[in-house]
């Protein structure tokens, strides 16, 4: 018997005498794995982002432009101009936005002032101390009992099973004789699936009141108003504070790079040309054919000429690299960007949609129709994101949402408690949230 083998029997062992659960040992171990790892792998993804965009802005503007721009001999200068403009609006948006989905947190002064107000609106009495929350914490235990024992009891009426109570055993005899499990029962949904749309619970992770929509992130160690996911591009999650940053970021970067496939459809195809001209070339002849271009890229102080000949190889590469990629990360972005666009106009979370999905089906089951209790209509389920339908709403602007998470009708929707920057920004185009539509 080897080594290792006889470790693995003595863990065994262990396991067996203490009465320790491997798959719940397991599960907590590669829950901390993933959290630790997402932490470590979150700023490097922003480095690789960041140097993905440099890297696109490089090419954009000391090869791209000046190419295209250098066609027009009688709008060179005005050309030009127009699109540093529009190349420079677009990389500005792009990083504003997506610094601040990295920098927002999801906790502090903003998020009580929110939590606060939100209870008072849906009539939650807050809890001010440690007995408070001690009492919020086993009165949604026993909420939680209730319903599941009323969700058993369903269904074994369901399937046909009597639901009559079993005597009281003695735990002793149990001990000694444990009863056979002849029905398993099912394992209880999480929390969020059996609440009501403004009903409170209770977060055991972080220990305090939990309001409708939220989710305790693990890897943040937070719990985040509306949570739509974690992003590991940004080492941070996704929530009420900050994904109108990440949606304007999205509708940025896909605009930006079919903007950039424009530009540069005619460049790349004349550079595809060029290689295989070049290829060909070089098999008959033996010449090396970036001698002539390198000498008149050195002549012109490296600036790029009009024509696709003078380009240089390494010209070329960087043109034809930066094309696929714009077009690669334009479809990747696309798709993300649809989905969270139908998300936002639903009065979804990516979580909600995969319960919702769930609850559809069930409905669908029991013969019944099921309606998202969120939705107010694509106009102001857009409204309680961006505060305005306008243009202004894809704009670069810092303000805090100006509807609380949870969409509710009329006046009561809006925020009353803002910090004094976003009041000053924000207020402009708010429209009164009413009956849907």
């Amino acid at each position: 018997m080897s080594f290792a083998q006889r470790q693995w029997i003595r863990l065994q062992r262990f396991l067996d005498n203490n009465d320790i659960d491997v798959f719940f040992v397991f599960q907590r171990a590669l829950v901390l794995i993933i959290d630790y790892g997402m932490k470590i792998l979150g700023p490097c993804l922003i480095l690789f982002a960041c140097s993905i965009i440099s890297g696109l802005v490089y090419v954009d503007f000391t090869l791209v432009l000046p190419l295209i721009c250098r066609q027009d001999q009688n709008n060179n200068n005005v050309k030009y101009a127009v699109h540093v403009c529009i190349a420079a609006f677009l990389v500005f948006n792009i990083l504003f936005n997506y610094c601040l989905c990295v920098v927002t947190k999801h906790k502090g002064e903003n998020y009580d002032r929110v939590v606060r107000e939100l209870a008072d609106v849906t009539n939650y009495e807050y809890p001010e101390n440690e007995e408070e929350v001690t009492s919020k914490k086993k009165d949604f235990e026993r909420r939680m009992l209730e319903r599941h024992k009323r969700r058993q009891e369903n269904r074994a009426m369901r399937e046909g099973r009597t639901t009559e109570r079993e005597p009281q055993r003695n735990p002793e005899n149990d001990a000694e004789n444990p009863p056979a499990a002849s029905v398993p029962e099912d394992r209880p949904p999480p929390s969020w699936l059996v609440l009501k749309p403004t009903e409170w619970s209770f977060c055991m992770k972080s220990n305090q009141p939990k309001p409708p929509r939220s989710h305790y992130d693990h890897v943040t160690k937070s719990l985040v108003l509306n949570m739509d996911h974690f992003c590991p591009w940004m080492a941070n999650c996704v929530g009420y504070f900050n994904y109108r940053y990440f949606l304007n970021f999205l509708i940025y970067v896909w605009v930006a790079m079919v903007y950039a496939v424009c530009i540069s459809f005619n460049l790349f195809r004349q550079a595809s040309r060029r290689r295989r001209r070049g290829a060909g070339h070089l098999r008959g002849t033996g010449r090396s054919e970036d001698a002539g271009a390198a000498a008149a890229s050195t002549a012109h102080n490296m600036v790029p000429s009009a024509d696709i000949m003078m380009m240089t190889r390494d010209q070329r590469s960087q043109i034809t690299f930066a094309f696929m990629l714009c077009c690669s990360v334009g479809v990747a972005v696309f798709f993300l960007m649809s989905f969270h666009i139908y998300l936002a106009c639903s009065a979804q979370t990516t979580i909600e949609f995969h319960g919702n999905m769930e609850r559809k089906r069930k409905a669908r089951y029991r013969g019944v129709l099921w309606s998202n209790p969120y939705d107010l209509g694509w106009r102001r389920n857009l409204l309680q994101i961006y505060g305005t339908l306008s243009v202004w709403a894809l704009l670069p602007s810092a303000r805090e949402p100006n509807y609380l998470p949870l969409p509710i009708p009329g006046e009561k929707g809006k925020r009353k408690t803002r910090s004094k920057k976003s009041e000053g920004e924000g207020g402009e185009g708010d429209v009164e949230l009413g009956a849907r539509g």
